[in-house]
């Protein structure tokens, strides 16, 4: 499954799903299930914590979620308790070692047994869990933590909280069950929540190996859209003189440039029977485009140099994708803008292959 902010974004399943969707720096993460549950209820475990925000002017606290989701099959699902023991059992390879915790309870007493019955049991993977497990094997000492952790249904917000004994809605025909987790700061303190979120990057070396094999300069896209080209027999010219359609030919010109020029790569190729996603890296200049040699009128008042100041970037195929942008807030601070994150990044990586639409001003003469 694809995850994308913390939570399950897409399914992969069979070849038919194309990996040209995910991004580089999207995370990848495979759930294993036994096969005889399948028709039990899936229930998915997103996890959100407490963000208190600082400073002055600060807004009010908000749940953000955190980690990656977790996800379980639950037969006989009728209750909240089976919600609460599944996911606190799906938690344990996530204790913190007893030493490394401080201790928020009356004794070490309850503390021990907890972690003690996490070794003696294998640590059940996270990824993993069985239909056959239920609150009443032995596992009472883990009920006192239920406090601690908050459930609710996605789809209900509001008033979605799910009690421990209160019956939960699902009929013969829910499949999947969403059920986000409040974490409290004690929870936060007694798991290693860095592993909920420890995924590996995705890494496509293809899409580098293009960069090399596949790959053109700015100025030789713009010499192909100026240069002439010959109209075919289905698009003949009509001269009015001798009253015939005669073969043609087309030329394009740049007459003069405008403050703000703005290159848009045809990424999207159509043709009778195909259309694709065009990877090739096309390698622009960032400081200093110069135009001199691609323009018929000739104005040495004004300059034909360009600056960079934004990309527009894609990334997926002809069946849908995701956009970013790189900004340029001036003296070459570049942000990359990713839907409501906004973070600073190196020069080195404005250009790539997943590159869409140039943003150029007109650089000043010194």
């Amino acid at each position: 499954m694809q995850i994308y902010k913390n939570q399950i974004f897409r399914l992969l399943d069979g070849p038919s799903d194309s990996v040209a969707l995910i991004r580089d720096d999207d995370k990848l993460v495979a759930y294993r299930l036994p096969k005889v549950s399948e028709t039990c209820p899936l229930v998915v475990f997103s996890h959100q914590q407490l963000e208190r925000p600082y400073g002055f002017g600060a807004m009010a606290p908000n749940w953000k979620l955190f980690g990656v989701p977790l996800i379980a099959r639950i037969e006989n699902l009728s209750s909240g308790s089976e919600i609460h023991y599944q996911f606190l059992k799906l938690l344990r390879p996530f204790l913190m070692p007893v030493e490394d915790v401080v201790n928020d309870y009356d004794g070490d007493e309850t503390r021990n047994t907890v972690n003690e019955n996490s070794k003696v049991e294998g640590i059940v993977s996270p990824l993993v869990s069985y239909c056959d497990a239920g609150p009443d094997n032995g596992e009472e000492n883990d009920v006192h933590l239920n406090a601690d952790f908050k459930f609710y249904l996605v789809d209900k917000p509001g008033s979605s909280e799910i009690k421990m004994n209160d019956p939960v809605p699902i009929s013969s025909l829910t499949k999947n069950l969403d059920v986000t987790v409040h974490w409290s700061d004690k929870m936060i303190e007694k798991y290693d929540t860095c592993l909920l979120s420890s995924l590996p990057e995705v890494f496509k070396p293809q899409l580098f190996a293009k960069r090399h094999e596949e790959s053109i300069s700015l100025y030789k896209c713009l010499e192909g859209f100026l240069q002439e080209e010959p109209l075919g027999p289905d698009d003949m010219w009509y001269c009015p003189s001798c009253k015939k359609h005669q073969q043609a030919i087309k030329k394009l010109d740049l007459w003069r440039l405008p403050e703000i020029l703005v290159i848009h790569l045809k990424r999207f190729s159509y043709s009778r029977f195909f259309k694709n996603k065009l990877e090739t890296y096309v390698d622009f200049p960032i400081h200093d485009l110069n135009l001199s040699n691609y323009i018929s009128h000739i104005d040495n008042q004004l300059s034909n140099c360009y600056q960079l100041y934004a990309v527009t970037n894609h990334y997926g195929g002809m069946g849908g994708g995701h956009y970013t942008a790189f900004i340029d807030h001036g003296h070459g601070r570049w942000y990359e803008f990713d839907d409501d994150r906004v973070f600073p990044i190196s020069e080195d990586r404005i250009k790539s292959s997943a590159a869409y639409v140039l943003f150029y001003r007109r650089a000043r003469e010194m």
